[in-house]
């Protein structure tokens, strides 16, 4: 009976014209590998979600019966025990810690531009638009009771990875303030909300709500903090038996046992859009959602006083001062030379070229002059004397060489021109 190992091969002999890979366990001490470099693995993601719900910290005995592999599991195991160290607690605090932000931060402010580019596209369309930010007055908790291997879970973005306030439970938290606090009609609630049965025998007598809402998004990656759960009665609420086979009472004797599970820090600010045809019922949405978030609370354990919000003052614009949302500008590389394209004249070109920083000479290699005419032999004197980077002039000047090809219709002027190019580009004079 061949082992683990050699299936593929079995296979790969048996299916001549096409491998047949078979998944299995990764093979013995692999798993020690992993755990010895697990900060530079963890370092390599950039999505929290992924090393949260699919990165295994650790493997128990029972996942290999290899006697070595036990070997050495034991040995870990002894050392955990005599240092006290707590898995899940120490899982949590590598995977927020070490995982690849930065480039988190830029899937989110993306996605938070193409939301304001949502809105501003409705509010042209002349929908009525409301924008709101708010910052998180206590702890946060989303999804505490989901599914998850580390047994309490946390709602984080089903493609980027970071936690957000899902538009369903946004839209739960305002009707539910209606409700308890402004004692709406049916009606009201009815023109806002939508009808409530979700029957399919009433299709016919259905209605769409008149407001809609969209998700919660941070505006920035969220810090996360490390909380815990001290259950005392943990035996009892497991319903476990003692040696005479009574269930065990809760009592002062149990030993509490610390959950810990991830929150979203106080004092971090999230966006919230909301958009109707109706100004009178948006006004009302409004002012629902903004008393759930501060009154209610969002998300779980809000009788203990986790998830509210407070209003925070928005970042100062002429624009937003005047009713309407203002897209967040992209002062990128390659989003300033866009502005140039596809047409520029040499003054504007040269102001480009004075604006590239530093910390931007590696983008330099990703932007390209193709299409633009105005880009040509007549811009090299411009060149000559800029006070910027020898680095970055380097770098502009074989972009342009790659664009700029000598004609046999030149004059001596041109050609010299050419040279001085391609010198500026630290090339071989012709």
């Amino acid at each position: 009976m061949p082992g683990l190992r050699d299936l593929p091969l079995l296979y790969q002999k048996r299916e001549k014209r096409m491998p047949v890979k078979i998944p299995y366990k990764l093979p013995f001490r692999k798993d020690i590998l992993l755990a010895d470099n697990r900060q530079q693995l963890i370092k390599q993601f950039s999505n929290l979600g992924l090393l949260y719900n699919k990165y295994s910290l650790i493997w128990t005995e029972k996942d290999n019966s290899n006697e070595a592999f036990q070997t050495e599991f034991k040995h870990l195991n002894d050392k955990r025990k005599k240092e006290k160290i707590n898995l899940k607690h120490q899982f949590l605090t590598e995977i927020i810690s070490g995982f690849d932000k930065i480039e988190s931060e830029k899937c989110l402010k993306e996605l938070n531009m193409r939301q304001q580019a949502i809105m501003q596209g409705l509010q042209n369309c002349n929908w009525q638009v409301e924008s709101i930010e708010m910052v998180t007055d206590t702890r946060l908790i989303l999804g505490l009771g989901g599914t998850s291997v580390t047994e309490t879970g946390i709602t984080l973005h089903p493609l980027y990875g970071f936690p957000y306030l899902p538009v369903s439970g946004l839209k739960g938290l305002a009707r539910a303030y209606a409700e308890i606090a402004d004692n709406a009609s049916k009606e009201e609630l009815l023109d806002i909300f939508g009808s409530e049965s979700k029957d399919p025998a009433h299709t016919a007598k259905k209605q769409q709500g008149k407001v809609f809402f969209m998700d919660g998004l941070p505006t920035e990656f969220p810090e996360l903090d490390l909380d815990i759960m001290n259950p005392h009665f943990g035996e009892y609420y497991q319903d476990k038996k003692d040696s005479s086979g009574n269930t065990i009472p809760p009592a002062d004797y149990l030993n509490p046992v610390p959950v810990t599970f991830l929150a979203v820090a106080p004092g971090q600010r999230f966006s919230f859009g909301i958009h109707s045809r109706d100004e009178e019922l948006l006004h009302k949405a409004k002012a629902w959602l903004v008393g759930g978030l501060t009154d209610l609370g969002a998300g779980g354990k809000t009788n203990v006083g986790y998830g509210y919000f407070k209003e925070c003052e928005p970042k100062a614009s002429p624009n937003q001062q005047s009713g309407n949302i203002k897209i967040e500008e992209d002062n990128s590389l390659i989003a300033r030379l866009n502005k140039l394209k596809p047409s520029c004249n040499p003054e504007q070109f040269v102001e480009f070229v004075k604006s590239i920083k530093m910390e931007e000479r590696d983008a330099l290699k990703d932007i390209s002059f193709k299409g633009m005419d105005s880009v040509n032999i007549g811009l090299v004197p411009y060149l000559d004397g800029l006070e910027v980077s020898s680095d970055v002039l380097r770098a502009i000047a074989e972009k342009m060489l790659e664009v700029i090809q000598p004609k046999k219709k030149w004059n001596d002027d041109k050609y010299e021109k050419y040279n001085k190019l391609l010198s500026i580009a630290g090339k071989e004079v012709k």
